[in-house]
């Protein structure tokens, strides 16, 4: 079965197996109001996006590898890692879109495509590069997929940002069910 859409963070939480599980957090609740989801799913159900809906919820940093308890303690082997298995999901699943959930999976991708140095997100470099993220598309040319930037913190949290980019989808989601 292949994903028309990947969603892809830095890491999942450390906590339990889940996405997006904090109290303040409006994925689910954005996914089920922009139609996608029939239902508001829970967090712990979010194998279901990829089995029903055809959306696949991944992370840069695998944490059944590395558990950190925050982006500032990935290590570059760790970006290097996991941007190369993305990089493979990508070819087995051809999606038709990306969207990096945060500034960090994004900036670290993008220097992978563009073979620079892969950095963690408080070295030298990635300011640089973060800064040139900005918006809901990203112009980006890797591999024909279309590319996005989301937002997922509280502070950051922009839900019109976030109903656009389900529009994207919504197309894929019914011909996939």
């Amino acid at each position: 079965m292949a994903h028309h859409t990947f969603l892809c963070g830095s890491s999942k939480s450390k906590q339990q197996d889940a996405y997006y599980i904090y109290h303040n957090n409006r994925f689910w609740g954005t996914l089920h109001e922009a139609g996608i989801t029939e239902e508001q799913l829970p967090p712990e159900e979010y194998r279901r996006l990829g089995q029903e809906y055809g959306i696949y919820l991944t992370e840069i940093v695998d944490p059944a590898e590395y558990r950190v308890p925050k982006d500032s303690n990935i290590k570059p082997h760790q970006v290097q890692e996991g941007v190369e298995t993305l990089d493979d999901r990508i070819d087995a699943q051809d999606p038709n879109r990306i969207a990096f959930v945060g500034k960090n999976a994004a900036t670290w991708f993008y220097r992978y495509i563009n073979d620079k140095e892969l950095t963690h997100s408080q070295a030298s470099g990635h300011k640089t590069d973060r800064r040139n993220l900005s918006g809901l598309e990203l112009d980006w040319d890797y591999k024909g997929l279309d590319f996005f930037l989301l937002s997922n913190t509280h502070r950051h949290w922009d839900k019109e940002l976030w109903l656009e980019f389900w529009k994207y989808c919504e197309d894929d989601v019914h011909q996939f069910r």
